[in-house]
């Protein structure tokens, strides 16, 4: 029973983990994007160079991938998986993305994104995240 609890528990916290960096980044709130990122974590993206090493590179990287928007950007977790242990996760999702241009055009995406997680000093990092899109659906391929 208390293995249930503490799965649940760390399920949560993890959910809770996710569903923030969605509000940060669906906010454009770039101080609060990698909050619960390892400093060192690699993150693998949709967009050129499509690999950062540590959260300051990615930081870096905001403005030339952040698209730009009217108003608060769509940023959606479906279909949220998660798998925990004593100290390391994984969780797997989708993430419907878009916005309204400045031009007033609209744009929509589904990407695919897996989470490995850490826990550090009683925390839940992440530790590795994978952003894709689904073949035939790169941009630029309508």
């Amino acid at each position: 029973m208390a293995n249930d609890i503490t799965e649940m528990t760390n399920e949560t916290l993890i959910r809770e983990l996710l569903e923030k960096w969605a509000d940060a980044t669906r906010l454009g709130r770039r101080d609060e994007v990698l909050l619960s990122h390892a400093s060192d974590v690699t993150i693998f993206d949709v967009l050129p160079p499509l690999k950062y090493e540590g959260a300051d590179a990615y930081r870096q990287s905001w403005d030339e991938w952040q698209p730009t928007t009217e108003g608060p950007s769509l940023f959606e977790i479906h279909d949220l998986k998660i798998t925990t242990g004593q100290d390391v996760a994984f969780a797997h999702c989708f993430i419907q993305c878009g916005g309204i241009q400045p031009n007033g055009m609209t744009f929509e995406e589904w990407v695919r994104a897996t989470f490995c997680l850490r826990k550090l000093e009683d925390k839940w990092l992440v530790t590795h995240q994978h952003i894709s899109m689904p073949i035939g659906k790169q941009p630029g391929n309508s």
